[in-house]
């Protein structure tokens, strides 16, 4: 189908998405996505993992005109917040988001992947679970069944999230973090690297260790 996509970010989580759209195309003949540039408001004019950068945030309106689909994939700018700030700011519509999923996840067939997710290699999406507009889920992640999580959050790679766990708006589950079963993680909240969530996590805190404590808040300017 070849439907280009322009990525919002940079080579770290941007050259994920990119490498998944290649990988696809290239070893599974999956022609849905083609990348066709990055937007980065600092390397206007330059190449992002090999790809032009096309233009910055304020050209999203510029794109919108034409037959492009974007996928946001700026994670962790002030604690979360500024993401989130930034996100709305371009005011882009959901259906012009791209989802993009590796041919190695598993995603249940029940299971609600709202515009602009991103899952990638070897990944698995339980039952009934729903995962919220632009989320981004790394590689050899798990999210069990009746799991429900907010927009604009990121899993990083080995994390492991329970079933009926409830995650709210731009909140982490990081690297190789494990979160149990029905326990509930606020808005702009973190679970930290191979910590064990054993308790809820509150909006704008940062939970650190197994079993996982409060470590400090996130800034909310």
């Amino acid at each position: 189908m070849n439907k280009k996509v322009l990525i919002i970010g940079g080579e770290g989580n941007g050259g994920v998405v990119a490498s998944c759209i290649e990988d696809n195309r290239n070893r599974f003949n999956d022609y849905e996505w083609e990348v066709a540039g990055f937007i980065n408001d600092y390397e206007i004019g330059k190449k992002i993992n090999g790809y032009d950068v096309v233009g910055g945030t304020d050209d999203i309106e510029k794109f919108l005109k034409e037959d492009y689909y974007f996928m946001y994939a700026i994670h962790m700018i002030g604690r979360n917040v500024k993401s989130e700030e930034v996100f709305l700011k371009m005011n882009i519509p959901k259906e012009r988001f791209a989802t993009v999923v590796h041919k190695t996840a598993f995603i249940a067939d029940n299971a609600v992947l709202e515009p602009g997710v991103f899952i990638m290699s070897n990944c698995y999406i339980g039952p009934a679970a729903k995962i919220g507009m632009c989320c981004l889920i790394m590689a050899n992640s798990m999210i069990g069944h009746n799991t429900t999580v907010g927009p604009l959050c990121h899993f990083s790679v080995g994390s492991i999230t329970s079933s009926y766990v409830e995650i709210g708006r731009v909140s982490d589950v990081t690297l190789g973090a494990r979160v149990l079963e029905k326990r509930k993680i606020g808005n702009y909240a973190v679970a930290g690297a191979s910590s064990l969530v054993t308790r809820d996590i509150p909006d704008y805190e940062i939970h650190i260790g197994s079993p996982a404590k409060f470590y400090k808040r996130v800034k909310e300017d």
